[in-house]
């Protein structure tokens, strides 16, 4: 009896411990879509885009996808609270393209549409803490 009080303790005081070390210990995230449409449904040379490798971290990782890259195109993401959720993308050839940040795939965020063609197109949004 008195080793798993023992041993609770320890338990705890590592819980405590790990948890200290998260710099977004609750873990709040937001599920991001990223989508790019273009009107000839062409392809893309590149697409950068943000996300979070980890939820309980308050950090993002920018991520590359090299073309091409065909259009439409649709990346599913976690961001963490509080961060900036964003994409740019690159045509091949000239394609104009419009982006689209969504909220659980379905608020949208943020918009925008390629200055002309074949042109990048960019969107971002930082997200509730």
């Amino acid at each position: 009896m008195k080793i798993t009080g023992v041993l609770g303790t320890v338990v705890l005081c590592g819980a405590l411990a790990g948890v200290a070390g998260c710099s977004n210990p609750t873990g709040k995230s937001w599920a991001i879509t990223y989508e790019v449409t273009g009107q000839d449904n062409g392809t893309l040379a590149k697409v950068g885009y943000a996300n979070s490798p980890d939820r309980y971290q308050d950090e993002i990782a920018q991520q590359s996808v090299q073309g091409p890259v065909g259009v439409p195109w649709k990346q599913d993401v976690v961001v963490a609270a509080g961060q900036k959720a964003e994409i740019t993308a690159t045509p091949t050839g000239g394609l104009t393209l419009t982006c689209r940040i969504l909220l659980d795939a379905q608020k949208e965020l943020a918009r925008a549409t390629s200055p002309g063609p074949g042109q990048p197109v960019s969107c971002a949004k930082t997200t509730d803490s």
